[in-house]
């Protein structure tokens, strides 16, 4: 029998990435850890195999239904906790204005993740040394001002980033992406390792100009109101058919950024760290459970 004497890394990678979210989305750690508990404390047990597999069944639709039931009453409670080897994966959506950046930052600060601009991933992008498909095909998109080859173009840009190492050992924090349902589609179903939580920031548009207006310290596009209003417009126009999609899924979380920084960020944690993980599209569990 023969091997191979060189082995594609970048393939071995994603192989192990999409298992890793795999064993998370079916939560076979926590299966395999009460499996592990209830031998322990089992009485009388002389064959280990014989009496997981008339177990394990029960054991894993114990767990799983318990976190959905979770999930749907929206029960936050000290009896969920996060394993402590967990890495949270993170996608924060909002306006312009109703502080991704910030949220992101003290987010990432917190649990040591790796922070992930999608704009400054498309510069570097674009003004780098390297230059691949991906790349060409951004430039198309921007010269040609084409919606669809930009948007795969730079969901490319960030699976690439997402399977380097730092990101799959630390975890990650994502921002300015998606833009629209197409990319939110993408970015659940098509990505090797999609994100476990997507934290919808809700604010009024008017509150949102005002904090953008208001905190501009330095100039720069933001503060121009011909540059706000078009990104305004771009999120009024994309908006509605991507919460039609998010709310078919389960990690999203929707959070009021109406108030102050402070009572937002531990409206976040609260939630990140006290609510089950369920991972999928709502409305589909008999097929987790089989």
């Amino acid at each position: 029998m023969s091997f191979p004497t060189k082995f594609n890394k970048e393939m071995l990678v994603e192989f192990g990435a999409a298992f890793m979210h795999y064993i998370e989305r079916h939560k076979l750690m926590e299966v395999m850890s009460r499996i592990l508990a209830e031998i322990l404390v089992a009485n009388g047990v002389t064959d280990v195999r014989l009496w997981m597999g008339r177990n394990i069944r029960r054991i894993g639709v114990d767990i799983y239904s318990k976190s959905l039931d979770a999930f749907h009453r929206g029960v936050q409670g000290d009896f969920y906790q996060l394993p402590r080897n967990f890495y949270h994966r993170i996608v924060i959506h909002g306006k312009p204005g109703s502080g991704r950046k910030s949220l992101a930052h003290v987010l990432a600060q917190r649990w040591d993740l790796l922070i992930l601009d999608a704009d400054v991933l498309i510069y570097h992008s674009i003004n780098g040394a390297e230059q691949n498909e991906h790349t060409r095909l951004l430039q198309e998109g921007i010269e040609e001002d084409c919606v669809y080859k930009r948007s795969e173009a730079v969901g490319k840009l960030i699976q690439r980033r997402l399977l380097k190492d730092d990101a799959l050992h630390r975890g990650w924090i994502l921002f300015n992406y998606p833009n629209n349902k197409c990319e939110a589609k993408e970015l659940f179903e098509g990505f090797t390792v999609p994100p476990n939580k997507f934290i919808f920031l809700q604010i009024d548009e008017r509150m949102a100009r005002m904090r953008i207006l208001v905190n501009s310290y330095s100039p720069g596009p933001q503060s121009n109101i011909s540059y706000l209003d078009r990104q305004m417009q771009q999120f009024r126009k994309s908006e509605p058919a991507m919460i039609k999609y998010l709310s078919q899924r389960r990690e999203v979380i929707y959070v009021d950024a109406t108030p102050c920084f402070e009572e937002v960020k531990c409206q976040i944690v609260s939630q990140l760290t006290k609510t089950p993980y369920v991972l999928g599209k709502k409305y589909a569990e008999a097929n987790f459970l089989v």
